[in-house]
């Protein structure tokens, strides 16, 4: 499944830079052995409805999303390879494009995955009554025109250079969400009108037992090889050292943890295989600046620029990573990576300076009290900090964090909660600082969604922030040079205007980039074919290829 241009770490409803997809390239159908494997899930997801900004979490898209397949699917080298379908550039102008889906592509209840579907999912995709985290690529789209059963012709409005990324959006289907209020239909399951479970993906959802459990079994109508496995269940474990004594206690079989300092004695474990790789999870720390946060300063830029001259990322990031990864080193732009050729450090200037935090304080009449803390005009520098409960990395960093900023004269108050809770607050504009991460394709799609002025103004938005902005910014150059990169067919063009945006976001401080997160995928060694994948596609993306030995 895939989600928003960068999954929440959080997953693949509708991909941008950020959202995921489900299984792998299709192949020759073989007889399939009987097994079953349980998988500790660090995070339970929301609500089962990844498309939902609320529920645009990665472990939605890697547990239940399984079921949905796209036309395109991100592989571990971050390429885009065809899946369900292929699609081609008739016209550049005006942008057209021919979407074929595969002949076998079928849905569970036996009905064929069609055109219907696809021009279906792009009117659902578009519809402003629904919640949903991002619309980019889709919301260019002016016309779809059925061709055949299995053909669509989409015309765009305007050139969109990351097609392959919008295809890589999980295929809805329309004979069981016609007429449904999507915003509701599909939170607890994945069923038709008829109380069949959807899929057409490699396995479907048979059971969803919140705060416990989510069970997936073999879908026999996937159009790609059959699936190996009977059964995969997903045992929501959200403490790390639980999921740790999960696995070496042999509950579970697989585990999928943010990096923390207590797997490195899972090295060398009898019966154990470990995959680590440098993936596209950006670890940073969103500020919100609307009516809902505690603190009026959030909305002033020079107190943004203050948190961020606190803070000293690369102690935080060495003292974390020490033992897991001594060479990490600190992220310093929004849209790229350090591996990547566009890699522009301008968020480098915020290294800590008290100097500096003295300077902006006292340029605004601000004084400190006895408890070190500033003042400004009656309202202390006192802030929430969040993250998600259970996660002792991220509660750790917190931690650093809060000792840097106080010894600055800024208080962060610890504001962490479950996963389950923290993301829909976070979506709601209901919080002050919050530190996850978001994962994604590799390619700059969708950051519009993220940092973008990119829907009407309303009571409910007031500033007119794009599907997953819920920082309540807008800044309108930003916005344009977001929209006019997703636009630009030109490599070096498209690469310029980004960093364009990166580099006034990086004055605007509505975000402070941490790391860049490696992966870690810990598993009993009896059970064969997983490769992990850093993409926001994630470690289930070829569930299809498991089997134990």
């Amino acid at each position: 499944m895939h989600r928003s241009k960068l999954w929440l770490v959080l997953g693949a409803f509708i991909v941008a830079m950020s959202l995921m997809a489900a299984g792998t390239a299709g192949g020759a159908a073989q007889k399939a052995s009987a097994g079953s494997v349980t998988f500790g899930a660090e995070q339970e997801p929301p609500c089962l409805n990844g498309f939902l900004e609320g529920c645009n979490n990665t472990w939605t898209s890697w547990t239940a999303g399984v079921s949905l397949a796209s036309v395109y699917i991100v592989w571990p080298n971050f390429s885009l390879a065809p899946y369900m379908g292929s699609g081609k550039v008739l016209k550049k102008k005006p942008f057209t494009l021919l979407v074929n889906l595969k002949k076998k592509a079928k849905w569970s209840d036996g009905k064929q995955v069609t055109a219907d579907d696809l021009i279906f999912t792009w009117k659902t995709i578009i519809n402003p009554n629904y919640e949903l985290a991002g619309r980019s690529g889709w919301d260019s789209i002016s016309s779809a025109k059925k061709i055949n059963s299995k053909t669509v012709r989409f015309v765009f409005k305007k050139p969109y250079a990351p097609w392959k990324i919008m295809l890589a959006t999980s295929v809805l289907p329309a004979h069981a969400l016609a007429g449904e209020n999507f915003n509701e239909v599909w939170n607890t399951n994945y069923n038709n009108k008829q109380g069949v479970s959807m899929a057409s993906g490699p396995f479907k959802l048979s059971n969803y037992t919140k705060g416990q459990s989510l069970t997936m079994v073999r879908n026999s109508s996937f159009f790609g090889k059959r699936p190996s496995l009977d059964k995969i269940t997903f045992r929501f474990i959200t403490v790390t050292d639980s999921e740790i004594q999960a696995i070496r206690g042999g509950e579970v079989d697989m585990i999928y943890p943010q990096p923390q300092l207590q797997l490195a004695g899972l090295r060398g474990q009898s019966g154990l295989g470990i995959q680590t790789n440098a993936g596209s999870t950006l670890e940073h720390i969103d500020i919100n600046t609307g009516s809902k946060s505690s603190n009026p300063l959030l909305r002033q830029k020079w107190f943004r620029q203050a948190i961020a001259y606190s803070l000293d990322r690369q102690g935080m990031v060495t003292q974390l990573f020490r033992t897991l990864n001594p060479r990490l080193k600190v992220l310093n732009n929004l849209t790229y990576t350090n591996q990547q050729k566009g890699y522009v450090p301008h968020f480098k200037k915020y290294v800590r300076s008290l100097t500096k935090v003295n300077q902006l304080f006292r340029a605004h009449n601000c004084t400190k009290g006895g408890d070190g803390i500033y003042s400004c005009g009656g309202q202390r520098a006192s802030v929430k900090l969040g993250t998600t409960a259970g996660n002792r990395l991220r509660e750790l960093a917190v931690e650093i964090l809060q000792a840097q900023a106080k010894s600055a004269g800024i208080e962060f108050k610890p504001a962490n909660s479950p996963s389950r809770l923290f993301f829909p607050a976070v979506s709601n504009q209901d919080y002050d600082l919050a530190l996850f991460a978001w994962v994604g394709t590799g390619d700059p799609a969708g950051q519009v969604d993220i940092y973008g002025c990119g829907e009407p103004k309303s009571a409910d938005n007031p500033t007119g922030a794009g599907g997953s902005n819920w920082k309540a910014y807008c800044n309108a150059r930003v916005t344009s040079l977001l929209k006019a990169s997703d636009a630009q067919l030109n490599p070096k063009l498209r690469t310029k205007e980004n960093n364009q945006a990166d580099a006034i976001l990086s004055n605007d401080v509505i975000t402070i980039p941490l790391y860049q997160k490696p992966t870690y995928f810990v598993y009993k060694t009896k059970v064969k074919g997983l490769k992990d994948n850093s993409t926001l596609q994630g470690p289930t993306w070829n569930t299809e290829n498991w089997k134990t030995s």
